[in-house]
């Protein structure tokens, strides 16, 4: 756990995402949870030494960001009106309980046992919705928590004025690789424009080292090389299948590594970003030329 403010914390080492907290002097809010059981439910553990846990805000759908909301059963969880929408389809992404449970054995022993622990209702989607802002006070701080639809649609920044920061969930990947398979590259690019305009010093991205706003420029290089890379197929009127059969250097369009133990198949995660972005250029295109 590392002191990223005079009152905030990050944990970058954790599977998944990094979880984040701000304790205020009426309590904790957390900005996601744990991806793995074992590590949740030790988090917990510990921040309830500090002070109670109030409020618990997701950033994005994704199992990395939500999964461990389950370990937090007494927490009210926040998230965005299409957060709520999709939590059970992207919850149950990789299977149901038993059959993670049963994958946990290999790649977490040490969670088997949570895995449908009556403890542990299995899901605890947001319940508090915003719209395209919210602001939330608590204590001497305040969190204004900003709908910045990006690499995902629910996509969800939260800064802390008081603290100087803000935690932009995945819109920003500080130098590990960036997940591109169902974003809007356009609506990511406002968003990394809504970010710089924020009075943040600290960025804490949803993955990698916490960093200032000088990493901004080059997250949107890395979306807009990926962008100009597949345009070029679908000018040529390449498919995005004909497309994968060539040769991709990745590392082109994105110099970093795949980072905190997230899929390490490189080549599925190739596959969804060509696909999505081929199919986003297309349609940007078709309604151009209906205008």
């Amino acid at each position: 756990m590392r002191r990223v403010g005079k009152n905030s914390f990050t944990e970058v080492y954790f599977a998944g995402c990094n979880p984040s907290f701000v304790e205020t002097s009426d309590g904790i809010v957390m900005i996601d949870s744990p991806q793995q059981p074992i590590d949740a439910v030790r988090w917990r553990e510990r921040l309830e030494e500090k002070a109670p846990i109030r409020y618990l805000i997701n950033t994005e759908p994704h199992l990395d960001h939500i999964s461990g909301n389950a370990y937090f059963p007494k927490v009210e969880v926040i998230g965005h009106e299409k957060l709520k929408e999709c939590f059970e389809d992207y919850l149950y992404a990789f299977g149901t309980v038993e059959e993670r449970r049963e994958a946990a054995k290999e790649t977490d022993p040490d969670s088997v046992w949570l895995f449908g622990h009556p403890d542990y209702p299995p899901s605890h989607p947001p319940t508090t919705l915003f719209g395209d802002r919210m602001r939330l006070p608590l204590g001497n701080h305040s969190f204004e928590i900003i709908h910045m639809p990006g690499h995902t649609a629910p996509q969800t920044s939260v800064y802390v004025p008081e603290e100087g920061i803000v935690f932009t969930g995945d819109n920003v990947f500080y130098k590990c690789r960036s997940w591109l398979q169902e974003c809007d590259p356009w609506e990511w690019l406002q968003a990394l424009d809504s970010i710089r305009a924020l009075d943040a010093e600290v960025i804490i991205p949803g993955h990698g080292e916490p960093c200032g706003k000088d990493y901004l420029t080059r997250q949107g290089e890395i979306v807009e090389n990926w962008v100009g890379f597949v345009e070029r197929f679908v000018e040529r009127g390449v498919s995005a299948e004909e497309a994968l059969q060539q040769p991709i250097s990745v590392t082109r369009q994105d110099p970093y590594p795949i980072g905190q133990r997230l899929f390490q198949y490189d080549g599925m995660l190739t596959e969804m970003i060509v696909k999505n972005l081929h199919r986003r250029i297309r349609e940007r295109k078709e309604r151009a030329a209906a205008q």
